[in-house]
């Protein structure tokens, strides 16, 4: 009895196995970007043809401040500047789902506590350095969003990967750059 069995075994870790890519395959998959990446990539970067990387960099935190960020960590000598901001996270649908649930649950007996989303901070890291040429300097930005919920637990952490954000905040910096440049 105890051979059938383990034949089974056997059996069912071959087929589990070949179901599985090879090694070889999901490392090569991991490490290679798709178009997605290249677009996002593309959007969350500008070049300035500037050589003043800090005065970029300044430009960068004036903008944040301009945009209601707090900052909360500057570094020139890396290239750095990490701001972020408070902002309500309610959504009517989230909160009117959750009510559905709550009186659905009622009408089997079952008591439940409704929890949507809340707060959420906004947080955003600029990052500057010289381009390979170092005849411009080369902005990265990159806006993430961490939500709380109605029990103050985090329900998520995400990129907030959007071009027209992206597009808003470099239009910005560069209009600050620009001014920057020409002391206005």
């Amino acid at each position: 009895m105890r051979l059938p069995r383990r034949a089974a075994v056997i059996a069912g870790c071959l087929v589990l196995s070949a179901c599985q890519p090879n090694a070889l395959s999901q490392e090569t998959s991991a490490l290679t970007l798709d178009e997605h990446s290249f677009k996002q990539r593309q959007n969350a970067m500008r070049r300035f043809d500037t050589k003043d990387e800090p005065a970029v960099l300044a430009a960068s935190s004036a903008v944040l401040q301009d945009l209601g960020f707090t900052i909360e960590e500057a570094n020139a000598g890396s290239g750095l500047v990490v701001g972020s901001k408070m902002r309500d996270a309610v959504e009517a649908g989230q909160v009117a789902g959750q009510i559905f649930l709550v009186a659905l649950a009622a009408t089997a007996g079952v008591k439940t506590q409704p929890v949507w989303d809340t707060t959420q901070k906004i947080r955003i890291a600029v990052v500057t350095h010289r381009s390979a040429d170092a005849a411009a300097v080369v902005v990265r930005v990159n806006f993430q969003r961490v939500v709380w919920n109605t029990k103050n637990q985090m329900s998520r952490i995400e990129t907030i990967d959007d071009a027209n954000i992206d597009q808003q905040f470099f239009d910005k910096l560069s209009q600050a750059v620009f001014l920057e440049a020409h002391q206005i």
